[in-house]
């Protein structure tokens, strides 16, 4: 334990804050994370319920086929794609709340009601006003399921910052060596 706590001081005295190591990537790690959490959920409702797993994804296209006629892997791959961006960006966001410091069972809890916060923006703000046919279609319960899911994997964030500052400490170390050498 003493160990832990020694090399987790040594990486925070060596390593000061980095944006793209401590925010950005751990940040897209684990909104994509969220992301395919959400999608895989999402999928697996829109199968049982209406038979047609896909439909989730052609609802997020109606960002841009507001009036609901998006068909095809086209309109299923332009909403997949817009699903990952905006969940990168969230947990992004996300991440650059967090502290360094904190610790897994803080940063789940965080997440979850981060999740929560989500599902309260998008569902009454931003859902009707993007994306007409999710709108109308998506059930609210629904979309608050998913929203936990990708809440609970925020809370992966810390152990992405870790891996990679072990990652960094590793690099830097290896520069140094072959700098004496």
């Amino acid at each position: 334990m003493r160990t832990r706590r020694r090399t987790r001081a040594v990486d925070f005295a060596v390593a000061p804050w980095n944006l793209v190591r401590d925010v950005v990537l751990p940040g897209a790690l684990a909104g994509t994370l969220g992301a395919f959490a959400m999608a895989v959920l999402a999928c697996a409702f829109s199968g049982v319920l209406h038979g047609e797993p896909w439909r989730p994804a052609l609802l997020v296209a109606g960002l841009f086929f507001r009036d609901g006629t998006a068909q095809g892997v086209g309109a299923v791959l332009l909403g997949v794609f817009i699903h990952f961006s905006v969940a990168g960006g969230m947990a992004t966001g996300f991440a650059l709340l967090l502290p360094r410091r904190g610790t897994a069972v803080a940063a789940l809890c965080l997440g979850v009601l981060y999740g929560m916060g989500l599902w309260t923006v998008m569902t009454w703000l931003m859902i009707p006003f993007a994306s007409p046919p999710l709108s109308h279609e998506a059930p609210t319960s629904m979309l608050f399921l998913l929203h936990l899911a990708f809440g609970a994997a925020l809370g992966t964030t810390p152990a992405f910052r870790n891996v990679l500052a072990r990652a960094d400490r590793l690099r830097r170390g290896l520069q140094l060596l072959g700098q004496g050498a």
